[in-house]
């Protein structure tokens, strides 16, 4: 289509009125006009009428010379940019559809490009006329979606009527009903089972009929009568009765008719129910009625037989309804009361108020159960107690919560009965702590002769004395520790039974502790016949934090009632089985410890008494093995403390198994165990016919990985030898075991072919079970170990010699016979203090036989008056005494010390027969340096004196202007003859990593000292110091030990000052062993 631009735009001439209409029309037409040029690449604006400027919020100015693609560009897509680039370029009318993005929205235009050309047929301007059509395009949008959205509702109008025929169908096959399908001539199309079975006919022979002739009361025509009556398709009731005769019983019908439509035909559907069982039916629910009746009225009974009222509260009213005994219950008259909420509260007791109302709101607010008890105050003043119970109810329409409903009982009675046994309780629990006093201060008091007694003996038994008299001394001693045992016994069970039984966190070498326990039970097994075995699991950390004392204690229970308990006989030897390994509680690691034994076993009932207090397994029991039958009650509480169990499994007449689970903390900075590897790996023949002892060093020695082999003979060993040696195999063993079967064999020199063999190496491990035989290394090539009783670290020891890892222990020890002979003469003075002669006297003869000077003091006010005239070099007191005990006097030397700096430190050690952890440690708070707990045996009070009066006269024990001054440099940081006595070795592998870990606690314990001393906090300082102490002496820092020990012991003074300086000597000290430390390459040179 070819145009003029002068039939558009004004031109130039006299044509002046005709132009500015042209010009008006475009300014008027509510579609966008622009112009432009024809010049490709250009397509300059010249005109744009106000609509195109309004649509694009333009100025007219601002497009007249601007390029169309540059006005579009910034509304338009690329790909729509180049469809308009396109359309610009031809000569034929172009129209296009374009979406602009606008600030709000995007439009959708529409584009008509009319190019007008010149004369020779090039474009010479550009017509281009803009119409929104987004609405329209929405519109036909609407109405496409609309369309669409019939096409689906006709679709599923269809499915729908197909499922509803279906659905028609499977409910016309599956009613329990009788259905009946008939066409507009009253004959039966179709019928379902249900009607089958009514009728008693086959379907066959009921199509085709006519209803009538088959239900002969239903006649055609009340039926189009009644169907009539009613709108299309509804279901109208039969009015006539119906009947059906079946087997001469006549059956009473009810039924109902209706229209239905199938494939848009009309039929008609009848139903029909047998109704003569409605009269069983009716009769049912009479008697139900009945019995609903019958369980109200007993309900009734029962909740005013027990004292039940039963109330409703509703939520929006506020009103409470209340049965008759509610009333009853709270003395409320029910006509004189409003029936609210508020009514209840006034009866509510004010202390209890405000908890039983929270309780009620809050099950309101949470749509919980309700439950509480509180007093009620009645009119006349009396109190009752209630409990009430109660549930929310919900609304059915809504589900939502519009009251709630519940029971008060009157339990007045059962809280005075409560009061009334809580009284009574309370009376039962003062007379059982009464008691546990009464038995704690019985076993002290009996605890105080018992010194004498033992002490007595065991100087008697040192004297020169006949053979029968030595028996006799022994069985009085052996009587009196028995006796010992049993108060040991009642004092931990009073102490157990008063709570005062606490526990201690030390270090513990448990493979160490479990053989110490066989070792003092096994005189005791071996005059039995018994045998006692350990195995040890590797894998158990070698050092564990726990309370060694209550330990070792749980263990001697178990294994000394196994050894009570245990016979040998012609027939079987008696055995004990101890095993420790690494388990889980699932929480924590822990250690199974198991005792094992072959004894008399117990029966179910005897179980079931095991671990109850002063009971054991019958009455015949204690007459035969005596004992407290407080043993393992005393174990089940120690192992209760320690967060352990403990069980039993038993067959009477068989064996017993008693298995304990202890939890555990593995000590940060254990000393290296190299035992595995010193054995692992090692191939060694077992020459035993002694099948415990090879299972046992099974057992022991697999755990590392060894390789064993077994042979019950010499005989049967030579020949494996020789076999090997004559089929050229190498045997490689490293060692041969002996059992103790074999051993006196070989003492008989019955083993000579054995050594004779080529094959044999000459690395001998012997066992035996007497005790009287030397044991331990006889040369480089022969070790000989007791395994009566068998201990895991002996027989590892062994064979790490015989590989040579470790040096032969050739040590004897040598037996000194003192009996007849002159004590040795010490010097130094000891005070003695103690309120009981007995007492006095034991201490005196012991301390005479060791060689001790010593003078006698009766209470603390008297020592101190002699210790303060006097030049004593220790101290031994009892803490129980009249006057003055041993606490204050303590307390008062200590003062009378820190006051006079030259009095310097003496040591004082206590001897007292509380054996709690308390006393121990109250000991030390009052200014003692040791403890010991009486009875008190000559060796245990020896080593004590040996320790404590080698310092004093040597001048070592640390003493507070001591502690000030510098240490005696001639003397290493760290004893290494200390720490070889500790260690058991002196390998620089084993003492680095303790030295390593020694430096990081050393450091430690200085800041935290420092920061107790600067908040002046004396008690925690002495714990700190005290525990830094042992650590010190531990690793062989004397030095610092000694320091630690003076700031212990000065602490309680508050000489603040002098503490100060004691810390400074520490620091110093400290700083010399970690130059120690640095030159011998255990730390790296780092500042402290």
């Amino acid at each position: 289509m070819k145009l003029s631009l002068s039939s558009l735009l004004p031109v130039r001439s006299s044509s002046l009125p005709e132009s500015e209409l042209k010009t008006s029309v475009l300014n008027f037409m509510p579609d966008g006009i622009l112009i432009c040029d024809g010049v490709v690449g250009s397509h300059s604006v010249f005109f744009a009428n106000p609509a195109f400027c309004q649509f694009y919020e333009r100025n007219h100015s601002e497009l007249i010379g601007l390029k169309v693609l540059n006005l579009f560009a910034p509304y338009l897509s690329t790909i729509q940019l180049n469809q308009l680039q396109k359309s610009l370029k031809s000569k034929e009318s172009a129209q296009i559809s374009l979406d602009i993005k606008g600030k709000e929205a995007t439009r959708i235009i529409r584009l008509r490009i009319e190019p007008i050309l010149h004369q020779d047929d090039s474009i010479q301007y550009l017509v281009i006329t803009q119409t929104d059509i987004t609405d329209a395009e929405k519109t036909k949008q609407e109405l496409h979606q609309s369309n669409q959205r019939l096409k689906e509702l006709v679709s599923s109008q269809h499915q729908t009527i197909n499922e509803h025929e279906l659905q028609i169908g499977v409910i016309f096959e599956q009613a329990m009903d009788a259905m009946v399908l008939l066409n507009e001539s009253n004959q039966i199309l179709d019928a379902n089972d249900a009607a089958l079975a009514l009728f008693h006919m086959e379907r066959t022979d009921l199509l085709g009929l006519e209803i009538g002739s088959v239900v002969t009361d239903l006649k055609p025509g009340q039926i189009y009568e009644q169907l009539s009556e009613v709108p299309m398709f509804q279901e109208v009731l039969l009015t006539q009765p119906l009947h059906l005769n079946d087997n001469n019983r006549r059956i009473a019908l009810s039924g109902a008719i209706r229209y239905i439509s199938i494939k848009s035909q009309r039929y008609i559907l009848i139903t029909l129910r047998d109704t003569s069982s409605e009269y069983s039916a009716k009769m049912a629910l009479k008697r139900n009625q009945t019995e609903l009746e019958a369980v109200v009225r007993n309900l009734n009974l029962a909740t005013q037989a027990g004292g039940i009222g039963i109330w409703s509260w509703d939520f929006d009213s506020n009103e409470v309804s209340w049965d008759e005994r509610m009333y009853q219950m709270y003395g409320v008259d029910p006509d004189l009361c409003d029936n609210n909420y508020a009514m209840w509260q006034e009866r509510v007791h004010p202390d209890d108020l405000d908890h039983a109302e929270q309780s009620l709101l809050h099950a309101r607010e949470t749509l919980t159960q309700f439950n509480s008890e509180f007093r009620i105050v009645l009119p006349d003043g009396k109190v009752r107690w209630i409990k009430a119970a109660a549930d929310v109810i919900f609304a059915q329409d809504t589900a939502e919560a519009i009251g709630m409903g519940g029971v008060n009982i009157d339990i007045s009675k059962e809280k005075n009965t409560q009061d009334v046994l809580r009284n009574e309780s309370e009376a039962a629990h003062a007379a059982s702590e009464a008691k546990s006093m009464f038995l704690a201060n019985m076993s002290h008091e009996i605890r105080t002769p018992m010194n004498g007694v033992v002490g007595m003996l065991s100087l008697l038994s040192e004297t020169e004395l006949k053979s029968d008299q030595r028996t006799m001394v022994s069985s009085i001693k052996d009587s009196a520790l028995t006796l010992l045992h049993i108060i040991n016994d009642i004092l931990d069970f009073s102490k157990i039974e008063a709570g005062k039984m606490s526990l201690e966190s030390v270090p513990v070498e448990l493979q160490s502790l479990l053989e110490r326990t066989l070792d003092v039970l096994h005189l005791q097994a071996r005059n039995k016949g018994i045998e006692m075995y350990l195995t040890y699991d590797p894998s158990l950390p070698k050092m564990i934090m726990s309370d060694s004392v209550r330990l070792s204690q749980i263990m001697l229970n178990l294994i000394g009632n196994a050894v009570k308990f245990t016979e040998s006989t012609d027939e079987r030897v008696g055995k004990i089985w101890v095993s420790a390994s690494l388990g889980s509680n699932g929480i924590a690691p822990c250690i199974d410890l198991i005792v094992e034994d072959n004894g008399i076993g117990m029966t179910k009932e005897q179980l079931k008494r095991l671990f109850k207090s002063f009971t054991q397994a019958d009455t015949s029991t204690t007459r035969l093995y005596g004992g407290t039958g407080l043993g393992l009650s005393i174990t089940q509480s120690l192992l209760d403390l320690m967060g352990g169990t403990i069980s039993v499994e038993s067959e009477f007449g068989v064996s017993s198994r008693f298995s304990i689970e202890v939890p555990f903390i593995a000590v940060e900075s254990p000393p290296v165990d190299l035992t595995a590897d010193y054995i692992s790996g090692s191939r060694i023949l077992i020459i035993s016919a002694d099948q415990n002892v090879a299972t046992f060093c099974d057992i022991n020695l697999s755990r590392f990985d060894c390789k064993l082999h077994y042979v019950s003979s010499f005989k049967r060993a030579v020949e494996v030898l020789n076999q090997a040696k004559h089929n050229n195999i190498d045997v490689n063993i490293d060692l041969l075991l002996l059992g103790p079967d074999i051993y006196d064999g070989y003492l008989a020199g019955n083993c000579a072919e054995l050594e004779g063999n080529p094959f044999s190496l000459h690395k001998l491990l012997l066992m035996t079970r007497d005790p009287g035989e030397k044991v331990g290394s006889l040369d480089d090539n022969k070790y000989v170990v007791n395994c009566s009783p068998f201990k895991p670290s002996l027989l590892t020891h062994a064979i790490s010699v015989l590989r040579g890892f470790v040096s032969p222990d050739v040590e004897q020890i040598e037996h000194k016979d003192r009996a007849g002979s002159e004590p040795e003469q010490k010097h130094g003075l000891i005070l003695v203090v103690d309120d009981q002669v007995t007492n006095r006297d034991v201490l005196q003869r012991q301390l005479t036989y060791l060689g001790y000077q010593c003078e006698m003091a009766t209470q603390g006010q008297e020592a101190l008056q002699m210790w303060q005239t006097g030049e004593f070099d220790l101290i031994l007191t009892d803490c129980h005494m009249p006057v003055m005990d041993g606490y204050e006097f303590s307390k008062q030397v200590r003062k009378i010390e820190n006051q006079d700096k030259a009095r310097g430190h003496i040591p004082i050690i206590a001897i007292t027969a509380n054996a709690m952890v308390e006393a121990s440690e109250q000991c030390m708070i009052s200014g003692m340096d040791d403890y010991l707990t009486k009875p008190v045996e000559l060796s245990t009070l020896n080593r004590t004196l040996e320790k404590w009066m080698e310092l004093a006269i040597g001048g070592q024990v640390a003493k507070p202007e001591a502690a000030c001054s510098a240490p005696v440099e001639t003397s290493a940081p760290i004893c290494m003859d200390n720490l070889e006595k500790i260690l058991g070795t002196s390998e620089p592998t084993i003492v680095a990593p303790l030295l390593e870990g020694y430096w990081e606690s050393v450091i430690e314990d200085f800041t935290l000292a420092k920061n107790a001393l600067e908040q002046q906090d004396e008690h925690n300082l002495q714990q700190i110091a005290h525990a830094a102490k042992g650590a010190a002496r531990s690793a062989g820092a004397e030095d610092i030990a000694s320091i630690f020990e003076s700031i212990q012991n000065t602490a309680i003074e508050k000489d603040w000052p002098l503490l100060a300086k004691s810390l400074q000597q520490s620091k110093n000290e400290i700083e010399r062993l970690r130059g120690y430390l640095i030159e011998n390459s255990i730390i790296e040179n780092t500042e402290v």
